[in-house]
């Protein structure tokens, strides 16, 4: 198993280049650091390290991420019974003043009209049956920032939207893609990652515009007649510019994937719709 390391050129982060060399010295062989020339925001960042991986599976995680126990075997194992189910570990907080690991209750993930990812405790039925608590379960969307994927699946899925800027909203493009075309996402209870809750987003503009951006390329390739479900909860965006999404559009098409309708119908009928 390799890892890869897909960094940002930044200077407020220097300290990113010699010492974290150093530092991961030990692992020679294992990781491999791979430096951007200029920033490329999250989305296209992750396609730089997928682009050297040669393994069967991709694992995406955050760099603010602590791995539990035995977490990626429960991962493997459910992408080798059916390649095209991506995965998700349960995700447990860390603190990010004391570092203190706190365990999460076993959740799925969802998400509102405004397209704003949030947790949903999950139906009790749905830890029925011989598998008890340790059941695969499956999750409307994912939180994005760590998943497994069978790599070839990925590409034949069609990657992340490389139109997207900087962070956000990928999750959720990639989330409704997933099940919109022919593919399942599912929570693994068996593996725990615990992730740092950053408090603070430096450049909080630039942030919002970009996700804004972002948003508008789901809404406008994936939510068909719904679109204005989003834009009844912000109507300020809805003459702002999205880009070229002529690829991501054909790129549906090419999957032959199902209508927004079916996945409110059949993975999300909770999200309710407003008159």
């Amino acid at each position: 198993m390799y890892f890869f390391l897909s960094l940002q050129c930044c200077k407020e982060y220097d300290d990113l280049k010699e010492k974290l060399d150093y530092h991961l010295e030990i692992f020679r062989g294992k990781i491999k650091i791979i430096r951007n020339k200029k920033r490329e925001g999250l989305m296209r960042a992750r396609l730089v390290g997928a682009s050297h991986a040669s393994g069967d599976v991709l694992v995406f995680l955050d760099s603010h991420c602590e791995v539990n126990k035995a977490w990626l075997e429960p991962l493997l194992h459910a992408i080798d019974k059916d390649p095209k189910v991506v995965v998700c570990p349960l995700i447990d907080v860390i603190d990010d003043m004391t570092l203190e690991y706190k365990p999460s209750p076993v959740v799925r993930g969802a998400f509102n009209w405004h397209l704003q990812f949030k947790w949903d405790l999950i139906f009790s039925y749905e830890l029925n049956g011989p598998e008890g608590p340790t059941r695969p379960i499956r999750s409307p969307a994912m939180a994005g920032g760590i998943f497994a994927i069978n790599r070839h699946y990925f590409y034949e899925l069609g990657q992340y939207d490389k139109g997207m800027n900087l962070w956000g909203g990928e999750n959720m493009e990639i989330s409704l893609r997933i099940w919109m075309c022919g593919g399942q996402l599912l929570i693994i209870p068996c593996s725990r990652v615990g992730h740092v809750v950053k408090q603070h987003i430096t450049n909080q503009t630039e942030v919002a515009k970009a996700l804004a951006f972002n948003n508008l390329r789901v809404v406008h390739v994936w939510l068909d007649d719904y679109k204005e479900q989003f834009f009844l909860r912000r109507p300020d965006l809805k003459s702002l510019d999205y880009g070229n999404i002529s690829e991501r559009v054909e790129l549906r098409k090419r999957l032959g994937c199902k209508s927004f309708q079916w996945y409110l119908d059949t993975v999300f009928p909770e999200l309710e719709i407003a008159e």
